[in-house]
């Protein structure tokens, strides 16, 4: 598949923008921030998302009627898995859209449906160091002690993705 990635320093919300632009643009456009205001996961909730992370929306059309959203979330919540593997991290997956290393959310992901496009969203704490108090959450610059390139995790990321989703689900 290829991606077109539209980058931003600091956005309201990745997944706002994914929506706003879907009917516009190709299956495989990402939305990249470095930065959200206004981030959010799971209904009600919203997603710490300051400088260090990396916070993307996928937006992907397809055919093929996608309905099961939680199968997409575990779908792309393994191919985090995979990604911070290659970075020697050992991850799990914790229904039902976050991923954890050693029991501290470093990744939280949201699939929403509109009628123009599948969306996935997701956040990685890539090089933050400072979490509000409170918040059970960890980066992989904590953990391995590296600083991470945001661009190398995401095309780690879509590499693993192009190759499981079509697999798993059939999106081309």
């Amino acid at each position: 598949m290829q991606h077109t990635i539209l980058k931003f320093d600091t956005i309201d919300s990745t997944q706002d923008e994914a929506k706003r632009i879907a009917s516009f643009v190709e299956t495989g456009t990402v939305i990249f921030a470095k930065r959200q205001r206004k981030g959010r996961g799971k209904p009600g909730n919203l997603w710490f998302s300051p400088d260090g992370g990396l916070y993307f929306s996928l937006i992907l059309k397809s055919d093929k009627d996608v309905n099961d959203l939680l199968f997409v979330t575990k779908s792309t919540a393994k191919v985090v898995v995979l990604v911070l593997l290659e970075y020697g991290l050992s991850a799990e997956i914790k229904l039902p859209n976050d991923v954890l290393v050693s029991g501290r959310k470093i990744c939280g992901i949201l699939a929403e449906k509109t009628k123009e496009a599948l969306i996935i969203g997701v956040g990685v704490n890539l090089n933050t160091i400072d979490f509000p108090v409170g918040l059970n959450a960890t980066s992989i610059k904590l953990l391995a002690k590296d600083k991470i390139d945001p661009d190398e995790f995401l095309g780690r990321f879509l590499k693993i993705f192009d190759e499981k989703i079509e697999n798993e689900t059939g999106i081309k």
